[in-house]
């Protein structure tokens, strides 16, 4: 089947890049009650850890793992904020706009597209 021309709706939009990802561990994540809450909030804006423990019943070690959990596995990203009174502290965000699970003969297979 040959393609057709691009659709213009489709030209309009920014351009997104896929990446595979270790299906268990994004499972893993998603899966725990805790990481769901840091990805919510995070949906929003992005937040500093401090606002996501004030924010989120949990402990602020259970937040603090879970924001490493989530960037090790490629979902969110931190970048360092300088307020006007010279201190900085990381926010984080989310770098997926979607996540495609497929089921295949090599098993589970997860892609974020950003």
């Amino acid at each position: 089947m040959e393609a057709g021309p691009p659709d213009t709706a489709d030209a309009d939009r920014p351009q997104r890049s896929a990446a595979s990802v270790d299906a268990d561990a994004v499972l893993d994540l998603l899966s725990d009650e805790y990481a769901r809450a840091v990805l919510d909030a995070l949906c929003d804006r992005p937040a500093s850890a401090r606002r996501l423990v004030e924010s989120i019943a949990a402990s602020r070690a259970t937040i603090y793992r879970r924001l490493n959990d989530l960037e090790a596995a490629g979902l969110i990203e931190a970048a360092v904020d300088v307020d006007p009174d010279g201190h900085h502290r990381k926010r984080y965000h989310l770098v997926v706009d979607d996540l495609q699970l497929r089921f295949g003969d090599d098993g589970i297979e997860i892609e974020l597209v950003n």
